[in-house]
């Protein structure tokens, strides 16, 4: 009958010891990120500008002019405010901070300006893994084929009136969109496409 001689202490320990140091190696630290992603927010200014792209209204030059966005309820408010006042500026206006000082008043407002993403894998996403004595891990996710796709939408409209209430100009609306698409095929290969001037190189 075969015996089996049990190791010293000495050697047990050090295979613990060792097992602690593979395990260790796979704990992550926790990092601190913005409550925002750089694409989210590229993919909702780029929607902004794309939909104010080639928008046509009235010269207006030496006019003076007051942007009213109390009508305007919309995530970035303020890019889509100063994209508008950007455009008004180039079209001739006078800016005016003061509604008063105003001849034309230019009322903004926003039908949409959001994202839908969707998500699809094919293979074993990602899983948390306790160890104990040695903090959290991730079982890494193993990826056949994974999609991750990015869509924002801006819907924006205009109208200009005088300060009697006379009509200027009112603008169709303007809708513009920008994407940000992710696939991932066989473990290791990334390709991303995307109409975000500012990531085509990435």
């Amino acid at each position: 009958m075969m015996k089996f001689r049990r190791l010293p202490s000495s050697l047990a320990a050090i295979g613990l010891f060792a097992c602690a140091l593979v395990f260790s190696g796979c704990t992550s630290s926790s990092h601190t990120h913005p409550p925002r992603t750089a694409i989210e927010q590229l993919l909702l200014s780029t929607a902004v500008d794309n939909a104010l792209k080639g928008t046509r209204i009235p010269d207006l030059e030496g006019e003076r002019v007051y942007v009213d966005d109390s009508m305007l309820e919309s995530y970035d408010s303020g890019y889509v405010i100063g994209s508008i006042r950007a455009l008004l500026s180039e079209n001739g206006a006078r800016l005016q901070s003061d509604r008063a000082d105003a001849t034309l008043i230019v009322e903004a407002r926003s039908g949409a300006l959001g994202m839908d993403v969707a998500d699809s894998l094919l293979g074993i996403p990602s899983i948390p893994i306790i160890i104990p004595g040695a903090g959290t891990s991730e079982f890494p996710e193993l990826v056949i084929y994974g999609s991750n796709k990015q869509q924002a939408v801006s819907k924006i409209a205009l109208l200009g009136y005088y300060a009697d209430g006379t009509n200027a100009f009112s603008t169709e609306p303007l809708v513009g969109t920008a994407y940000f698409n992710q696939y991932k095929f066989l473990l290791l290969l990334q390709i991303n496409f995307t109409d975000i001037p500012e990531r085509r190189r990435f």
